[in-house]
């Protein structure tokens, strides 16, 4: 697992996908000592076999029962290791779509989030425009002694707007970060 990238410890299943990766770890030290394991014992079955052809040069037959048991044996503990190392691979191989399951699920929830802020946000900037224009005209109308009241109010509906739209900037930037993780990590697009 060698997903190194800052953006999943910001996905909602953090831990879960940490987790797996943990799992994938102890696999693979797991696999890789069987690996080595597996190296030593085909490299002590061609000595054994070595041995046997030369027991059959020298038309000696002793040891050469043992080393044929030893064979034997050997040959099983092989047969036992290769199913071993295929079943971990398969391991592995499921435990690595399990965290590409948690990476697409984790993104599409912080896709929906930052779709539900930017609707969020779009609804609130109507909102305060109206409440802009509304108190534009009450200032436009007022008396001098109403004046600096209704242009406060005004400002800090213009501030509402402002603040909105910026709020809109953000989501539409975290919506264009997600989708290109996504394409990056999974060659597709989430709209």
């Amino acid at each position: 697992m060698t997903r190194s990238r800052k953006y999943l410890n910001n996905l909602p299943n953090a831990q879960k996908i940490k987790d797996l990766a943990s799992d994938i770890l102890d696999h693979e030290l797991k696999l890789d000592r069987i690996l080595q394991d597996h190296t030593e014992l085909k490299n002590e079955i061609i000595a054994l076999q070595t041995q046997v052809l030369s027991f059959d040069n020298d038309g000696s037959s002793q040891g050469l029962e043992y080393t044929q048991i030893k064979l034997n044996e050997l040959s099983k503990v092989l047969i036992l290791q290769d199913s071993e190392i295929a079943e971990l691979k398969k391991n592995i191989h499921n435990l690595q779509s399990l965290v590409d399951d948690e990476i697409r699920d984790g993104l599409f929830q912080l896709f929906h989030q930052a779709k539900s802020d930017l609707d969020e946000a779009k609804k609130d900037i109507i909102k305060h425009q109206k409440m802009v224009e509304d108190s534009q005209h009450r200032l436009m109308n007022s008396s001098a002694k109403e004046s600096q009241e209704n242009h406060d109010e005004w400002i800090r509906n213009v501030g509402k707007v402002i603040k909105d739209e910026e709020r809109v900037k953000e989501s539409e930037k975290q919506l264009e970060a997600i989708n290109r993780v996504y394409r990056l990590e999974f060659s597709e697009n989430t709209t």
